[in-house]
């Protein structure tokens, strides 16, 4: 068994670079019109969602928010003096090493390249290990600026952003936009998850919209592929679509099977406001599906699997899919009840094996949400809920399920501000499951350190899980431990070798920043990003942790940064 250091923790920390040619860029009318028509239609469908419901989406209040904006910005794309300042050779390097092993996998070097208000924030950042190949995707403002300058042609445009590492995160490389394919009607919306299947083959999931050859909308789940180790990304496959007209499709989330690494699963949250399905008739309906391919993505099952549907006031939302190395695929979500925004919540699984799907066990039965259930102290919001994942390492632990979320039940204060009168200071806790989700242990509380309940507390939010080879689970989180005014972020890491029952707590050395947001005009006023990932190595051939994560630089703006467990 190869020995593997405890006490480090590779974390990146994403850092947007924009890279391009120069090449010759394509910015028409019909584009700008093209990408405006699908975001006006997207805005619309959105709009029919309840006001609660309009609370819990992160990458599509960037798209509502984007539609405001683009009848005014994206026409200006076309004046002759627009152009860029400056742009990094496509494929540059990001800066080195800060001292401190936080490795930038974006580069901020050009973020303003096209707007000093507008265009650079990266965030909701997923990591992949495969061997010594990392891919990081990440949501990237800027990104609708520079798809025009790096894919010539009349394609797509792009809201997202992926970076490089062939050392295994030493050293990324940030290759500009993920290819949105050769349509002019294409959007890919952000929200990436990033999974591998070797050290060459990775694949991005994220929100896709379009138009049909008629101009007929749809809302769909795009899975790109890269068969050079992140370097390249082929065209957008949609893996569900659905009619644009009235479904939303959220949240995306992907997994690959680790006994056969052809066989993909992603998971979704349907908002259908078709009033016309069989489970809830006239009212609308909120699902969480998923869907399968068995030949690396090329072709999708073209029913999906409904693990949960509830109906009218009702919702579920933040889906995360893992499968365990004998095929065997869990789906988990954050269950609202009638209580979004505000309110406890429930956390649920099921499980999919030989093509029966179990029904819901819930794993957490009165998730109390932080801040004030939507707002984290300092007005922004804290993002998907929980993050799940599964060990795979051939070990005596193996199918052990872990998930984790940040709850607010430890100390609750009276505050006339907020949406439901008090504040919640979120803790990190966790829950495992020894016998595949059937029942569930705990919870355990990851973070060290204790809610005072006498001065004011502090938020720990936003957690990330993942199990390496020798059966560790590693979370990450941001904490505001050291600021006593509970304001300035750090990021903290724990490490278990016993099964999720204990964990080791480290500050990892990042600078602490204020919650910076509202100050890039293309973003929601209230986005900080939705989840940050953490992983291990797939082909479990390495030991050790890698995930990625927002920070906010003293110049004001949000980059994404990386640092290594081992």
């Amino acid at each position: 068994m190869k020995s593997c250091r405890s006490s480090v923790l590779i974390i990146a920390v994403v850092v947007t670079i924009l890279t391009s040619s120069l090449a010759t860029a394509q910015l028409t009318a019909e584009k700008i019109a093209a990408t405006n028509k699908i975001l006006q239609q997207t805005k619309a469908t959105i709009s029919k969602m309840s006001p609660s419901r309009q609370m819990l989406l992160g990458g599509y209040a960037n798209i509502s928010n984007l539609a405001d904006r683009w009848p005014t910005y994206g026409m200006r794309m076309l004046d002759p003096s627009f152009s860029p300042l400056a742009l990094a050779p496509k494929g540059a390097p990001t800066p080195a090493d800060n001292g401190h092993g936080l490795i930038p996998v974006s580069n901020p070097a050009t973020d303003i390249a096209f707007s000093a208000f507008g265009g650079f924030t990266q965030s909701t950042t997923s990591t992949a290990r495969c061997g010594d190949s990392v891919v990081v995707g990440y949501d990237d403002s800027g990104s609708v600026f520079e798809t025009p300058f790096f894919f010539t042609g009349t394609g797509g445009e792009s809201l997202s952003g992926s970076s490089y590492s062939s050392d295994g995160g030493r050293h990324f490389t940030d290759i500009g936009p993920i290819n949105p394919g050769p349509t002019l009607y294409n959007f890919l919306g952000g929200d990436p998850v990033v999974t591998c299947a070797d050290a060459h083959t990775f694949y991005v999931s994220q929100i896709f919209l379009y138009d049909d050859a008629n101009l007929n909308p749809f809302g769909a789940i795009a899975v790109n592929a890269s068969t050079d180790g992140g370097k390249t990304w082929n065209d957008p496959v949609a893996a569900i679509a659905k009619s644009g007209l009235t479904h939303v499709l959220d949240k995306p989330w992907s997994a690959i099977d680790p006994s056969n690494h052809k066989r993909m699963f992603v998971s979704y949250t349907d908002f259908d406001y078709s009033m016309a399905s069989a489970a809830c008739g006239s009212t609308t309906r909120t699902a969480i599906e998923f869907v399968e391919s068995d030949d690396g993505g090329v072709t999708w099952s073209s029913t999906p699997q409904i693990a949960i549907q509830v109906c009218g006031s009702a919702d579920v939302d933040g889906s995360q899919i893992v499968v365990s190395s004998k095929g065997t695929v869990y789906v988990s979500w954050v269950n609202y009840g009638s209580n979004a925004p505000l309110g406890p919540r429930t956390i649920q699984i099921s499980s999919y094996a030989s093509g029966k799907l179990s029904a819901p066990v819930t794993v957490e039965p009165a998730l109390q949400p932080g801040g004030d259930s939507y707002y984290l102290q300092g007005e922004f919001h804290d993002g998907v809920e929980m993050a799940m994942a599964i060990d795979h390492s051939g070990t005596s632990t193996d199918g052990f399920l872990y998930i984790t979320w940040a709850d607010g039940r430890d100390k609750t204060v009276s505050d006339p501000f907020a949406l439901q009168g008090f504040y919640a200071y979120d803790d990190v806790l966790l829950r495992a499951s020894y016998d595949g989700g059937n029942t569930w242990g705990g919870p355990v509380k990851v973070n060290s350190d204790f809610q005072s309940h006498v001065a004011s507390g502090h938020d720990h939010y936003q957690p990330g899980v993942a199990v390496d080879n020798h059966g560790r689970v590693a979370v990450c989180w941001y904490d505001r431990r050291a600021d006593w005014e509970n304001f300035a972020i750090r990021r903290h890491c724990g490490v278990s070798s016993t099964d999720g029952t204990h964990f080791s707590d480290n500050d990892i050395g990042l600078d602490g920043f204020a919650p910076t947001h509202g100050n890039d005009l293309l973003i929601g006023p209230a986005y900080m990003g939705d989840y940050d990932q953490l992983t291990s190595d797939f082909l479990n051939s390495k030991c050790g942790f890698i995930g990625s994560f927002q920070t906010q630089t003293n110049r004001g703006n949000p980059d994404v940064l990386a640092y290594s467990i081992e």
